[in-house]
């Protein structure tokens, strides 16, 4: 019952979220900002919690201006950090990479959890899919699906992979297009 009230309102918001869109206006948004302000939210709520994870920001390239919905970048980044704080173990760190990468602005999200099912490394953006089956009913299987439909509709793109090696953890990468 508590799955299907999650999933509901999930489901619910997000379909607000996607109308709302529709009517917001893009402006030019500095990314790095967006970046800074939400890391460091993140960042105090991990002191307050005890939890022994630190999230890091590595800037290649600090212009970072994209045309765009600046709450909904917001989003983007704060669903991204809150799967990757989920999956982290403690002693952790999470990074963002910010830079450039040809005509488009990269952010990009490590991890050092367990990674991806590498059998279903192309379902992790379908809508109600999870990649946590012990914790069937936690989740809704939206976050995603709703980080995926945000950066499409600014034009951009997203892809999930493991890190490469032995070396353990999953790694998101977003890119929107540059604002001139």
């Amino acid at each position: 019952v508590e799955r299907i009230e999650r999933l509901i309102t999930d489901y619910s918001q997000m379909l607000k979220d996607e109308a709302s869109f529709s009517r917001e206006k893009m402006k030019k948004i500095d990314l790095s900002n967006v970046v800074n302000s939400v890391v460091e939210d993140f960042n105090n709520d991990l002191f307050n919690q005890n939890k022994n994870i630190k999230i890091n920001i590595n800037y290649s390239n600090p212009n970072l201006a994209v045309l765009g919905v600046e709450s909904k970048l917001e989003q983007v980044l704060a669903n991204l950090l809150d799967n990757a704080v989920s999956f982290s173990p403690s002693n952790s760190k999470i990074n963002v990479i910010c830079g450039i990468k040809k005509k488009n602005v990269q952010l990009i999200i490590e991890d050092e959890g367990p990674g991806f099912n590498e059998n279903n490394m192309g379902k992790v953006f379908d809508r109600f899919y999870s990649n946590r089956p012990e914790k069937f009913g936690e989740h809704s299987g939206l976050g995603l699906n709703i980080v995926k439909n945000i950066v499409e509709l600014h034009g951009g793109s997203i892809f999930a992979s493991n890190h490469p090696g032995n070396k353990k953890g999953a790694t998101i990468e977003v890119l929107l297009p540059i604002s001139k």
